[in-house]
């Protein structure tokens, strides 16, 4: 890169300065004005209850069901999840047997109690409609003769709209001939009864409530009540996680060995390269947590920190291609300024093709993939994409501002030339 004046890196210096602070802030703190509160993106991302901690629940399914009629049901809850505020629940059958849920800790506008509350919600049990409080008058089930239930308004009133399908629709016809009053079942527990009188027969079935937030329960309640695998509401298991254990407690050392290692390589090898490469590290990685957040299918869990050590290493590794190739140019005899300038292009080209190699390997397995293995491939072309942005413009420019100051000094990247090399 071109040297730049003093007034020039004077001014880069300041950006960088605000940047810096910014980005950190955003990034790692949450923040409070007033009645508002911002929570930061480390805390805004989706993770997993194995590496977060958080809330786990275990629901038996109450007969044998297909592997289409479980897959559809996970669907359904984790829809309902999101929609209680955890998009990054994780659901998922144990041998076709039972249901797990997981759950993170809630964020600052929640308490643990939540948490309970929404497991429980998840088996609450089959949706009847009966016309008396007996099982033997069970007209409607959640599974067979539940369509789609949806909020609805009407001047200033409020719904909560059944739909039927057709095997529902005759049901529903019969029920209000054999009764007057039909009981709504959860689990086999009564939750109201109202009169149907007024109530014509058709395809769906309105239902009023006195506000959008008991409607909005209610109707959550009622899709979850009309899963395909029918859960059973007797069964629910409910349990916490704890993030410090072993696993997650190595591998956060892992990470923390592979920062300061090579801060530590570098620092012995090339004096105040290291200095650069912490800032650059910083930019690196504010900038792959906020691109993590901009997924929202992405959920952190263990395999993802490995994403981010091997990150972390590839960022390392393009670094030293830059600095490796300046080196050699200074032990040619050439000036510090001459060096950083024909270093940094013969550098270029390899650290340009093998990130974009490994970031559309990586690309593919994102797209590809799924699960846990979809988020590492993710992380690791988003680090990918910043490894090549780090060493081909990001370090070499803070060299630059560095070397407005310099002044062509050698000492400070401690580079020796051939002839000292020599004489040791």
């Amino acid at each position: 890169m071109k040297p730049i004046k003093k007034k020039t890196a004077k001014l880069f210096i300041i950006l960088i300065a605000v940047a810096a602070v910014i980005a950190t802030l955003f990034t790692f703190v949450p923040m409070h004005f007033g009645a508002t509160t911002f929570t930061s993106v480390v805390s805004s991302i989706n993770k997993s209850a194995d590496l977060g901690g958080g809330v786990y629940a275990e629901y038996n399914f109450s007969d044998d069901y297909s592997e289409n009629a479980i897959n559809s049901s996970i669907e359904t809850v984790k829809e309902v999840l999101a929609e209680c505020g955890y998009s990054g629940a994780s659901v998922f059958s144990v041998g076709g047997k039972k249901l797990r849920v997981e759950i993170g800790y809630p964020t600052a506008y929640g308490s643990l109690k939540d948490s309970y509350s929404v497991l429980r919600m998840v088996g609450i049990g089959q949706f009847e409609l009966r016309s008396s409080s007996s099982e033997d008058d069970t007209y409607i089930l959640g599974n067979k003769h539940i369509s789609d239930v949806q909020i609805s308004t009407y001047n200033s009133s409020i719904y909560a709209v059944l739909y039927f399908n057709a095997e529902g629709q005759q049901a529903y016809d019969d029920m209000l001939e054999a009764s007057s009053t039909i009981y709504v079942y959860m689990g086999g527990n009564l939750m109201t009864s109202f009169s149907s009188s007024n109530i014509t027969a058709s395809s769906s079935m309105p239902l009023t409530f006195t506000s959008y937030a008991s409607a909005e329960d209610f109707t959550r309640k009622v899709k979850l009540g009309s899963i395909d695998a029918v859960l059973d509401s007797k069964s629910v298991v409910i349990n916490t996680t704890s993030s410090t254990n072993l696993t997650l407690i190595l591998s956060l050392v892992a990470i923390s060995v592979i920062v300061l290692g090579g801060l530590v390589f570098f620092a012995v090898k090339f004096g105040v390269m290291s200095c650069f490469k912490l800032l650059a590290l910083l930019f690196d990685l504010v900038i792959v947590l906020f691109l993590v957040w901009a997924f929202p299918w992405a959920e952190i869990s263990f395999s993802s920190l490995l994403a981010f050590a091997f990150g972390i290493t590839l960022s390392f590794v393009t670094t030293y291609i830059y600095l490796s190739r300046v080196e050699e140019e200074y032990k040619q005899g050439k000036t510090v300024t001459a060096s950083l300038e024909s270093g940094y292009k013969k550098s270029f080209g390899g650290m340009l093709a093998g990130n974009i190699v490994l970031a559309v390997i990586f690309a593919i397995v994102a797209i590809v993939a799924s699960g846990e293995l979809k988020v590492f491939g993710l992380i690791t072309c988003l680090f990918s994409l910043v490894s090549m942005f780090d060493g081909t413009l990001m370090l070499p420019g803070f060299v630059n501002i560095f070397e407005a100051f310099n002044d062509g000094g050698a000492k400070a990247y401690r580079f020796a030339t051939r002839e000292e090399k020599k004489d040791e």
